[in-house]
């Protein structure tokens, strides 16, 4: 059986990992309280679960109480409901501080419960010039044929109490040398899921996103325009996805 022991502050990690691989993890696993998630075999297995999004893994504990873990290259699909959102170590009068919390923070607090699916596509981990891919995790954001994927991480800020963040603007120096306090950020990377299964990376969203669809990309920017919608916001970006979409069907059906 699997054993876990605690991570940073509650998130847990497979005690099977080695030492030198846990020692380089820069990112939080994210943790759901349900799953579904299909196998390449064909099994299906639920319960609550760990994604390391950094290592491309799933730890999912099944009814039984055992522990799997499962890697991307095991994965046909899965997805996931209840994020589990654990609290930031801030000073008692900045603890559930909107103006505090990061914005993709506070935008994940809309998704908590709704399921969110994740596919598996072969990924060269943004290295232009590499001659190989691994399986790795996406998750998907709107129908398709063209799908609009990310990959999150939680990341984890330190803060002195003198930090101009928490002071307003301006540190005391008499109390550099105070407790440190902690938050967690969200790093977000965009990508496009192409019918081939092939992904192509969204660096720049909208430059990148036009790039994609030329033929459409001034419907696009006067849609965008039309409905104030933001390239840098997830939720925004896969409705211009869709749009482009249903452009191209559109042309499609035409000809």
């Amino acid at each position: 059986m699997n054993r876990l022991v605690p991570f940073l502050g509650g998130i847990v990690v497979s005690a099977l990992l080695p030492q030198a691989a846990q020692a380089q993890l820069s990112s939080i696993p994210q943790q759901f309280t349900s799953s579904t998630v299909v196998l390449t075999n064909g099994d299906t297995l639920r319960g609550s679960l760990v994604l390391h999004t950094e290592l491309d893994l799933l730890l999912i504990t099944m009814a039984d109480h055992t522990v799997r873990t499962v890697p991307a290259l095991a994965v046909r699909t899965f997805a996931v409901r209840g994020e589990i959102m654990h609290f930031d170590q801030l000073p008692p009068q900045y603890r559930g501080s909107l103006a505090f919390t990061p914005v993709r923070k506070r935008l994940r607090r809309y998704e908590l419960q709704r399921a969110r699916p994740f596919l598996v596509y072969p990924w060269n981990h943004d290295r232009d010039q590499a001659p190989a891919t691994a399986p790795a995790f996406f998750e998907r954001l709107n129908g398709g044929p063209v799908i609009l994927l990310r990959r999150q991480q939680l990341v984890r800020r330190s803060l002195s109490w003198s930090d101009a963040a928490l002071m307003g603007g301006g540190g005391y120096a008499t109390q550099a040398a105070g407790p440190m306090y902690y938050y967690t950020d969200v790093r977000e990377l965009m990508y496009l899921g192409t019918p081939q299964g092939t992904i192509v990376a969204l660096r720049r969203p909208k430059r990148d996103l036009l790039a994609y669809f030329p033929r459409e990309a001034e419907q696009l920017e006067e849609y965008a325009r039309l409905h104030n919608l933001d390239y840098g916001n997830s939720g925004h970006l896969a409705r211009l996805v869709d749009y482009a979409n249903s452009l191209q069907q559109a042309t499609a059906s035409a000809q």
